[in-house]
């Protein structure tokens, strides 16, 4: 497995709400746009690049990819 992705690949076997439970700050909807795009295989390889180094660097940043990770695996209806 890519261990790029083994940290969100564990979050997605858990409980979103149990690491959303601190203090949330409010995140720009410019860069969750740039989350949803990453989440969604979007970005170049520069893009997928710096989100990947903001991730490591704002780790609390991960639940809002495991949310938009998690509503693109939902079934659309």
């Amino acid at each position: 497995m890519n261990d790029d992705f083994k940290i969100l690949l564990e979050f997605l076997d858990g409980d979103v709400q149990e690491v959303g439970g601190r203090s949330a700050m409010a995140i720009p909807a410019e860069l969750r746009e740039k989350i949803a795009r990453f989440a969604n295989g979007q970005c170049t390889e520069e893009e997928r690049g710096e989100m990947k180094k903001l991730l490591q660097q704002q780790p609390d940043l991960v639940p809002t990819l495991v949310a938009a990770t998690k509503a693109l695996r939902e079934p659309s209806e």
